[in-house]
């Protein structure tokens, strides 16, 4: 979307409305000193939103402005009081709302629309960006009051020896190119973030170097403590010391796997002969049960033969105890021989038993003895595990565990002190690198490639159009962000009315690059009093010729967009503009009769020059 001013109203109460209107080409405002033409361009930044005040109310009777915007969707009415921040809005265009809008944004957040909103709009630019404005990325919001240094060349400034364009302190340069670049090809550097400023960043590494060194402090203690563990070991070749323990620990650990399976054979052995005994003692038992036995039957055995033989010694009794009769005894059976042979052979049986109870007996004693000698061993080696071998292992085990903790403690020890090595040396890179790393906003070098040639190229251009005289080259220097003519600085050559002369050709050389190679165009340009001084200490015929050059230069390139120009009439060159389509409105405070259409005392009524 392109605009152009079409009118601009001063009204008061009582007033009548003081009207400037425009046309979309060349509009020239001319007139007298101290008639009301800057006073013109001042209304218009007034409504825009980017001076405080346009004229003093009180002494003039004006208290209000309004700005008529047409753009090819419509048009717009500004309207704002003096002494207000907010300005009213009547639009016609879909985009644009109508209402109050702020001139400010808040800290705390605008409840209603913000006028820089409005203007980006009027050129194309939809969303309000966030463009970097410090080398460290620090960003703030597209400004249009910014923008218009491309565009608009306040009186002030016409005669700036250094470049018209950039803004007066140095430190607001970064956030100018940023939004030309921006104005170029609509690029806010999304990806770029922000870096810490430099008293931020070095706040940041006084922190970083106290936790460092307080951190190496700490390490340093605890390195201290460990040293003196570590002492106590001196003189002693650990690694060989612990390597004899380990050896020594080995060879006890073999003899108690060794003595531990003897006691286990033994173990065996011995309850092989456990049961040997018991076995035997049941053999034995039963031996004597069995002598026993033979004993009794040899008492029986005795008993009957003596009882037999003290029978046959008695008379046998003849008479009947019951009857007294006489009868005739029975011979009885005799058991001596019987028991006789049983004797014998009982006799032979105990003394058989008596042999085998003898070896019985041997057996028994010998395994006994066996036994014993058994327990004994397996007492002298579970002795020896438990008083010698064990402790002795637990000895070796705990003097390898000591240098185990030594070399722990040394280990300890050397990374504490490499890695307070390492804190070290990472301070002393920081120290050293400061904020070399830290990346920095070099808009300049986010220029397009033929940037220097293209501004050259339509520089030349222009001046020779405007016949600037004895030209031979212009060049822009990036680093002033200014034009040097014919090899030399503005402020090297020639005097003021040259400076505001250069000054204007690079607007409108500005204002033709960006017409034709930006992404968003500005359309507009005002210049106030593009010929200021040019008559000063130079001959009359080169001064003319570039002066009427300029404003043929003006004529011929209206067609590009708006210009509003203002001039002395009395330094106004004399050239067909009405008849090129031009618009001239001239102030001549009643002091002569104007030879162009539009003119009257000034541009506010009733208001007059002392």
């Amino acid at each position: 979307m392109s605009f152009y001013i079409s009118k601009v109203t001063a009204t008061g109460t009582g007033k009548t409305p003081a009207i400037v209107t425009f046309n979309r080409g060349l509009n020239i405002i001319c007139g007298v000193s101290d008639s009301g033409k800057t006073c013109v361009l001042k209304s218009i930044q007034f409504a825009m939103g980017v001076i405080r005040k346009p004229f003093e109310k009180e002494q003039t009777g004006y208290d209000r402005v309004s700005l008529d915007i047409t753009t090819p969707n419509g048009s717009l009415k500004l309207s704002r009081s003096i002494g207000r921040n907010i300005v009213n809005v009547v639009s016609d265009i879909a985009s644009i709302d109508s209402g109050d809008y702020d001139i400010e944004y808040k800290g705390s957040g605008n409840k209603r629309p913000v006028l820089n909103e409005l203007w980006l709009k009027l050129i194309g630019i939809n969303k309000l960006p966030m463009i970097i404005s410090t080398q460290d990325f620090t960003r703030q919001r597209l400004k249009w009051n910014t923008i218009m240094r491309l565009f608009w060349l306040k009186e002030q400034d016409i005669e700036n020896p250094k470049s018209v364009l950039l803004p007066s302190s140095p430190t607001q340069e970064p956030y100018f190119f940023a939004v030309l670049l921006f104005l170029l090809a609509g690029n806010d550097y999304p990806d770029a973030e922000e870096q810490d400023k430099d008293e931020i960043s070095k706040a940041k590494r006084d922190a970083v170097r106290q936790f460092v060194n307080g951190r190496i402090t700490q390490m340093s203690k605890k390195r201290e403590e460990l040293q003196k563990v570590l002492f106590s070991f001196d003189n002693f070749d650990i690694e060989l010391e612990m390597q004899k323990l380990i050896d020594n620990l080995t060879e006890t650990e073999e003899a108690i796997v060794a003595a531990t399976a003897e006691s286990k054979d033994l173990l065996s052995t011995l309850l092989d002969f456990k049961e040997k005994e018991s076995e035997t003692k049941v053999t034995y038992s039963h031996f004597q049960s069995l002598k026993t036995q033979y004993t009794a039957d040899i008492k029986r055995l005795t008993f009957i033969v003596d009882g037999e033989k003290h029978i046959h010694s008695l008379d046998k009794n003849k008479k009947c105890p019951f009857c007294d009769g006489n009868f005739q005894p029975k011979e009885k059976e005799s058991y001596i021989e019987a028991s006789r042979a049983e004797l014998n052979r009982i006799i032979k049986q105990l003394q058989g038993l008596s042999e085998s109870e003898n070896d019985v007996v041997s057996i028994l004693n010998d395994t006994e003895q066996k036994i014993k000698n058994i327990e004994e061993r397996r007492t002298e080696i579970e002795d020896w595990i438990n008083s010698e071998l064990t402790p002795l292992a637990d000895k070796l085990k705990e003097g390898i565990q000591q240098y185990r903790t030594y070399i722990q403690i040394q280990q300890e020890s050397d990374v504490l002190h490499n890695v307070s090595q390492e804190w070290i040396t990472e301070l002393q890179k920081q120290e050293n690198n400061q904020d070399s790393n830290k990346p920095k906003f070099k808009p300049k070098e986010h220029f397009p490639v033929n940037f220097n040639s293209r501004i050259d190229e339509i520089a030349y251009s222009i001046l020779t159009d405007c016949k600037y005289e004895n030209l031979n080259t212009a060049h822009f220097n990036m680093g002033t962000f200014d034009l040097e003519v014919n090899g030399y600085a503005k402020e090297d050559s020639h005097g003021k009315g040259y400076w505001a002369f250069i000054n204007t050709v690079l607007g409108l050389t500005f204002r033709k690059y960006l017409q034709e190679d930006a992404l968003y165009k500005l359309g507009l340009f005002v210049v106030d009093t593009p010929l200021l001084g040019l008559d000063q200490g130079v001959e009359d015929n080169a001064p003319t010729s570039m002066r009427t050059a300029l404003f043929q230069y003006f004529i011929d390139n209206q067609s590009e967009g708006q210009m509003i120009v203002v001039e002395n009439t009395k330094d106004l060159p004399d050239l067909e503009y009405e008849i090129s389509g031009a618009k001239v409105i001239e102030f001549t405070q009643n002091k002569y009769e104007s030879k162009y259409k539009e003119s009257r005392y000034g541009f506010l009524h009733d208001v007059y020059s002392d």
